[in-house]
């Protein structure tokens, strides 16, 4: 502990020294003024721009980095939240289940990335109850872009192994200006939604709400939710401007009852009734001041879960509810300034999580279960422009953190804490106008969430009924599950499985794009070499441990072309290839498969544009998901399915293609009005694909839409 206090000391001395020179060596002249966003000045290249509609949209700052902006879209109802914005991005994929909704980047989920609003973190439990991180918190038509930045990123950005995802909000519009939108899909999918921005001397705002009913597709899985949300500024002039955020996320969801459905099937949880569902509710905001200096952020999230089960009948030891409150503050603070070849950022972050779970049993009374992490990084980056084509981007940041978890009685409790320093490096060469060559590397560190810890524990301890029954399926013990484990079964799983630790690793990226007034493309190549990659087994309530290592690699592949001003293509294909070693638990129960869960080699995407009149917009989307690991049916050691009929053992995914048309019409006929009338056909020749195991998906929807704006 001694030590560490020593290190914080240092590297609270290092920051100190960095904002007395930036501060010393500061002109006095403010920087234009970019995105609501606390992001970095290491510009290595601008962002490529190409003549056309949705032309100018892939590419951002980094060179790993993919930007999505909503507004380009064609949205005829089909896009509900941001996963459905992110599955048209490069090297992603979604997976919607009766737990809810999850992103795998480069093979690697949600809770294995950074997510950021404006900038700022925002604290992730971790894979609970299936969710890490709630896609629905900022709605669509709050949506500027969103940058996702693949691998590890400039030294701002930490705490992530597959990448970060920065969700960038609006601003208000120069001029006032309202928006309604309504749609109306299969399954009587219904969608609302108005917003209002606009400017008033130094004061901007943009404000709106919308609301969003489905009926089940899945027995019993209907969904009705809402939010409001309000963005607004002020406009310091030379001394910069502070930016609001607030939100406000309301969801209502059933339980999938479904027979296709084999929900929570290590539970003894089942036999649930229609009306079965849960409540979920997300509030937030933040407080950010930015300048030509300093940019100083406060944010604060809270999301409760409420589950409401219903039962045909009660058996001893069914769970009746569950309710979690998740409380996540944080403050970042970021000294920036350029002179001369160099651009300088410095600064710190600090994310704290507090959550508290609560169970009542029928006939066992109630467990609680508090959870607590603190995260502190702090960063220092140089991009220094050696020669007028060539540049070099270094940097280092430090990484800290602290997980507890106890329950209300101290039957048990623990704790995990580790720190790292991880240095960044990108040289950037521009041998053309429009050609970049480019490599950069750094070293990765990702602490384990609150759930991986409650999890990891759980299974240790031998406390989950999912994790004995892996236990006595990787054994071979025939006892029925309720019998006591003997001894030296016990010790050999803990020493399976271990203690729990952070993840460390390297990432490597090269490759080389380039931009003309007609097309643009990109080509890039990673590799990440991961130490201790925190696996979760697939089942519920899953033995979560360390492997030994892990090793991803893999090429990506991106491009559009202008055939003319009517007429364009885009595209991107990603080929990755994983590879555990040391993890003796699923190659064991799976026949040597060393895959990552969910990792398909092969993803592909590409859209038609085309434009035949003034005012009407037609695509084409074609989308390949390759072959995958899954890992059961859904997450059912082999051993144990075969012995039950219900749970037939289906250990991989097949490849499948799904097609999608959409069409805008857009016109302003009536005077003071632009009208849009919307379209959209998902999944045309209704392939029957599962997305998960157990989650069939719901073959084609067709959508329609209005949106009026004045």
């Amino acid at each position: 502990m001694k030590q560490r206090n020593i290190i914080k000391r240092r590297v609270l001395l290092l920051i100190t020294a960095g904002v007395i020179f930036l501060l010393t060596a500061h002109s006095g002249h403010a920087e234009e003024k970019t995105d609501n966003a606390l992001k970095t000045d290491m510009t290595i290249l601008s962002p490529i721009t190409v003549t056309g509609k949705g032309l100018d949209e892939s590419w951002g700052d980094q060179f790993t980095t993919r930007v999505i902006r909503p507004d380009s879209m064609i949205q005829s109802g089909q896009t509900n939240d941001i996963t459905d914005l992110l599955k048209e991005s490069q090297s992603i994929l979604i997976q919607d289940s009766s737990y809810g909704k999850k992103v795998f980047l480069r093979g690697m989920e949600d809770q294995d990335m950074r997510i950021l609003i404006n900038g700022m973190p925002v604290g992730q439990m971790g894979k609970y109850y299936g969710r890490s991180f709630e896609w629905e918190t900022i709605p669509v038509e709050a949506i500027e872009k969103i940058e996702v930045t693949k691998g590890v990123g400039p030294a701002e950005w930490g705490n992530t192994l597959a990448g970060t995802i920065n969700i960038i909000t609006k601003r208000g519009a120069e001029k006032s200006k309202t928006r309604l939108k309504g749609s109306y899909g299969r399954f009587y999918d219904r969608k609302t939604a108005v917003t209002n921005s606009g400017t008033y001397g130094s004061l901007d705002w943009f404000i709106g709400g919308s609301y969003h009913k489905r009926n089940d597709y899945l027995k019993n899985n209907d969904l009705e939710d809402s939010n409001g949300f309000l963005s607004g500024g002020i406009d310091l002039g030379d001394l910069g401007e502070i930016r609001l955020l607030g939100y406000r996320y309301h969801k209502n969801e059933g339980y999938v009852l479904d027979d296709r459905v084999a929900w929570n099937i290590w539970s003894d949880a089942r036999g649930y009734a229609p009306g079965s569902d849960f409540n979920l509710d997300n509030t937030g905001g933040e407080i950010t001041y930015l300048s030509g200096l300093v940019d100083i952020g406060i944010s604060y999230s809270n999301q409760k879960r409420d589950s409401n089960p219903e039962k045909d009948a009660w058996i001893n030891g069914d769970t009746s509810d569950y309710d979690s409150d998740f409380n996540t503050p944080a403050v970042k603070c970021r000294v920036h300034h350029t002179f001369g070849p160099h651009a300088l950022s410095l600064g710190g972050e600090y994310t704290y999580g507090d959550a508290d779970a609560d169970w009542e049993y029928y006939n066992r009374g109630t467990a609680h279960i508090d959870f607590k992490q603190d995260l502190w990084g702090t960063f220092f980056e140089d991009s220094w422009d050696i020669l007028p084509k060539l540049n070099l981007a270094m940097g280092i940041r430090y990484d800290d953190f602290r997980n507890r978890i106890k329950d209300s009685e101290n039957n048990f409790h623990d704790h995990i804490s580790d720190h790292q320093w991880s240095p960044r490096y990108t040289f950037t060469y521009n041998p053309l106008d429009g050609l970049s060559l480019y490599f950069t590397g750094g070293r990765v560190f990702k602490a384990p969430t609150m759930a991986d810890q409650y999890r990891w524990y759980s299974n240790y301890n031998f406390i989950s009924f999912a994790g004995r029954a892996v236990l006595r399926a990787y054994y071979g013990i025939n006892p029925p599950p309720g019998a006591p484990i003997p001894q030296q079964y016990k010790d050999a799983w803990r020493s399976l499985i271990g203690r729990l630790k952070p993840v460390k690793g390297w990432d490597y990226e090269i490759g080389f794009r380039q931009a003309t007034a007609k097309f643009a493309y990109q080509v890039n190549f990673f590799y990440q070499d991961v130490k201790d990659y925190i696996n979760i087994y697939p089942v519920s309530y899953p033995p979560t441990y360390n492997v030994d290592n892990v090793e991803i690699r893999g090429v990506e592949l991106s491009g559009k072309y202008m055939f003319c001003r009517r007429f364009e293509a885009e595209g991107s294909y990603t080929y990755e290839e994983t590879q555990k070693h040391g993890d003796d638990l699923v190659e064991k129960m799976y026949g040597g498969e060393n895959d990552l869960f969910n990792a398909p080699k092969h993803l592909l995407n590409v859209t038609l544009r085309a434009r035949p009149l003034n005012g009407i917009t037609c695509e084409w989307q074609t989308r390949y998901t390759g072959r995958r690991f899954a890992g059961g049916a859904p997450g059912v050691p082999p051993q144990m399915a075969e012995n039950n009929p219900d749970y037939q053992p289906m250990t991989y995914l097949g490849g499948y293609t799904i097609h999608n048309l959409r069409l805008s019409y857009e016109t302003d006929a009536i005077r003071g009005l632009n009208t849009g009338f919307l379209l959209a056909i998902e999944n045309i020749t209704n392939k029957k694909t599962w997305e998960r195991l157990d989650y069939p998906a719901p073959g084609t929807v067709v959508y329609g839409g209005i949106q009026i704006e004045f």
